[in-house]
């Protein structure tokens, strides 16, 4: 920026009669990185299908593929993507897996129109 812009911005902001004044620190507290992976292990930990928690199905699917390396079967790969499939929808929506019977229902209601028997 010119030295004229920025004289002219002075300028400005000096006839300006009661500007607020600049915050002294940012808005809430930052987290460090530690405690974001910390908090995120925790959330895995805390979120689950049935009994098994994200976490658990993630260190499975690190075996499978740890299994396939080893022993060189299919098998074993398509166990750990399938396996880290749910344990990303687990750990990404928690709630549509603890409730699928909610999901049902409402698709059910929407499609209720389209499969109805029209009498003639």
């Amino acid at each position: 920026m010119s030295d004229r812009y920025k004289n002219e911005i002075e300028k400005i902001l000096e006839d300006t009669p009661e500007l607020p004044d600049a915050p002294l620190e940012a808005i809430g507290p930052q987290e460090s990185f530690y405690d974001q992976i910390l908090s995120l292990f925790h959330m895995s930990r805390d979120r689950k299908f049935g009994s098994v928690s994200a976490f658990n199905m993630f260190l499975l699917s690190l075996i499978f593929f740890a299994g396939f390396f080893i022993i060189k079967m299919n098998l074993f790969a398509v166990f750990g993507i399938s396996s880290l499939i749910v344990s990303y929808l687990t750990f990404v929506w928690p709630t549509s897996l603890n409730r699928p019977g909610l999901f049902l229902n409402r698709f059910m209601t929407w499609s209720g129109g389209l499969f109805k028997k029209k009498d003639k």
